[in-house]
């Protein structure tokens, strides 16, 4: 059970400058985008942060997630959280390249945990996670 890496969540109605931004603050490139159909928002990593885009009424309900981090086993971590005082939000379900769950910790903080492969990628999705 590991966390492979995690990234701040950014929310933006317009990806170009966001990514723009981000990439100056930390002088690295974009290093994947993806259209989630799930949600209908666009997504960028970029550095430590995960960039999703869209409008007013796509982003609101995901808005309140503070973090993404991705695992090696979903599974083994839904486990973990909820014997040491998480609770689990919503999931785990299946989503774009990978299945995902949210999670409240005790402190209050909402994250977001996915697993990359559960499912198929579609010809858009690069093979790795965002």
């Amino acid at each position: 059970m590991r966390i492979l890496q995690q990234c701040f969540r950014v929310y933006a109605e317009e990806i170009e400058a966001a990514v723009a931004f981000y990439e100056g603050l930390q002088g690295v490139a974009c290093e994947r985008r993806v259209k989630i159909p799930e949600t209908s928002v666009e997504a960028a990593k970029v550095g430590g942060f995960l960039i999703l885009a869209g409008d007013k009424a796509h982003l609101d309900p995901i808005r309140h997630v503070d973090a993404i981090f991705y695992v090696d086993s979903l599974d083994e971590f839904a486990d973990w959280l909820s014997s040491h005082g998480a609770s689990i939000v919503d999931g785990p379900r299946s989503v774009t390249a990978g299945t995902n769950l949210t999670a409240r910790h005790a402190d209050g903080l909402v994250v977001e945990y996915f697993e990359a492969g559960a499912r198929p990628a579609s010809p858009d999705l690069r093979s790795s996670p965002l």
